[in-house]
């Protein structure tokens, strides 16, 4: 790091550690080329870090969120409530969602400057100018958008995009009525900058917070509002990048009003040390964080998403219309994706490059251990989609006689009564994947202005883009290769 950036991190070291936080003493922030600012051990440490050691320590008292706007401060179970107001006028504080409150919450410290008792935590976040260095997808320039159309993300940007401009227009219609001082500085780029911040490093409040915080928070959070309506920056403990595969433990208990990051695995001198974001595909990566991960023989994450429909048991027509309209989704809860993820039923079904049941399917396999597979579902032609998606198909456009089939049906091979119910299954399954690779093709093929197809990527957006859109591709022809497999057996 330069030394610019080495003095705001020995700030928010200082700063967060006179509030109770530690950084283990074998631990350092460093500029990694590619994750940017991350934890790792120390280079010159004198031996590897062994299972069981707790790397970072992170206060309620520094956490700032949705509650912090509530009280407008830091949260302190000694000082009396009925003496604290709170950091927006009542009416807006009642009105918007919570999250949209933590946000303006953080804009609110930002506008501060160094008079923020959050700044030197602030200082170390990408500064609202440098749009680059924070912006996600559904802000990108227009031009780099352009290489995700026909994609999940495309779908998800689209939405993201209307939902933040409705809410900020809301959000200052509420607070010019209220006559809010220097309005004009809450601008939509601030907006959008808060969001960013909070969709990329927030944690999910139920499974950061301690007992005891959560029986103070108990005494103000407002009636009707949930623990997780909103979500929580922890300063410092944020700093540790995502690793699918990194085991960890989120420990409230042991220290007081607390939660610790604590490691399960070994790490050398000089290797980062990873936090675990939960089980997220490469398309809510993408949104949420900003990156992929690549496939490899042991682990992919490339899976397209296919939208759940809003009843399970509609009629045969509206099933096959909702699967042409090719219509899918990644939508992070409320704008923010949470470390650690969420306890929630997913709202989509996964399509996966190699079977979900195969070991490098790390995603799908969760997926898989979650839910009991019929045998239909189970059929190797099948092997790509989620046995949800195959089940809720099959329900819909079986005929009395095959559902009374499929209830007998409890192994290898499938009767004869519903052999025809798995080709009808494939067909609607195979007709969903071309519509959507023919989509996804003729958008590559339309976006160039010359009607040549998309140039040749030319900034990282583009590339990352393009990565994601050519792994999307592989996803839909493996599926529709699998749905070949003959009898479906």
């Amino acid at each position: 790091m330069n030394q610019y950036d080495e003095s705001r991190f020995s700030a928010l070291l200082e700063w967060s550690q006179q509030h109770g936080a530690r950084l283990h003493p074998s631990l350092e922030i460093y500029l990694d080329p590619i994750s940017k600012y991350s934890l790792r051990v120390k280079p010159s440490a004198s031996h590897s870090l062994q299972p069981g050691f707790d790397a970072v320590t992170c206060p309620a008292g520094i956490t700032l969120s949705y509650l912090n706007a509530l009280v407008d401060g830091p949260l302190d179970p000694s000082a009396p409530l009925h003496q604290r107001t709170g950091a927006f006028p009542a009416r807006f504080t009642q009105a918007v969602p919570p999250y949209v409150l933590g946000r303006f919450f953080l804009i609110k410290e930002y506008l501060k400057g160094k008079s923020s008792f959050w700044w030197p935590y602030i200082a170390t976040l990408p500064s609202p100018e440098q749009v680059a260095a924070w912006a996600l997808p559904p802000f990108w320039p227009d031009q780099d958008i352009a290489y995700l159309e026909g994609t999940n993300a495309h779908v998800a940007i689209q939405e993201i995009q209307a939902n933040v401009k409705r809410e900020f227009k809301q959000a200052r219609k509420l607070l010019k009525e209220e006559g809010f001082p220097d309005l004009a500085a809450y601008t939509q780029l601030l907006y959008k900058w808060s969001f960013s911040i909070f969709t990329s490093r927030s944690f999910r409040p139920s499974l950061i917070l301690s007992d005891a915080t959560k029986q103070y928070i108990s005494t103000f959070l407002p009636q009707g509002v949930q623990l997780d309506d909103f979500s929580i920056l922890q300063p410092l403990l944020d700093v540790a990048n995502h690793s699918p595969t990194a085991r960890y433990t989120w420990d409230t208990t042991s220290v007081r009003d607390a939660c610790q990051l604590v490691c399960h695995d070994p790490y050398e001198p000089g290797a980062q040390v990873y936090n675990n974001y939960g089980l997220k595909t490469n398309s809510e990566l993408l949104l949420a964080y900003g990156f992929l991960l690549p496939e490899t023989s042991a682990l992919h994450n490339d899976y397209v998403h296919v939208r759940k429909r809003p009843q399970q048991q509609q009629q045969q027509q509206q099933q096959q219309e909702e699967l042409q309209q090719g219509e899918k989704v990644v939508d992070p809860q409320k704008g923010a994706a949470q470390h650690g993820g969420s306890d929630d039923t997913p709202q989509s079904f996964l399509i996966s490059l190699r079977p979900l049941a195969h070991p490098s399917s790390l995603v799908g396999r969760a997926r898989l251990s979650t839910t009991t597979s019929s045998p239909l579902a189970s059929l190797p032609c099948f092997a790509h989609f989620e046995p949800a998606l195959v089940d809720d198909l099959a329900a819909a456009m079986a005929t009395p006689e095959e559902r009374e089939a499929l209830q007998r049906w409890s192994s290898p091979p499938p009767p004869e009564e519903v052999k025809e119910l798995v080709d009808k299954v494939r067909g609607m399954l195979g007709g969903k994947v071309q519509l959507d690779y023919g989509k996804l093709m003729e958008e590559e093929e339309e976006d160039d202005d010359d009607g040549g197809g998309l140039p040749p990527p030319g900034n990282r957006n583009q590339t990352l883009a393009a990565e994601y859109r050519e792994q999307c591709a592989k996803v839909l022809i493996a599926a529709m290769e699998g749905l070949t497999v003959q009898n479906g057996l």
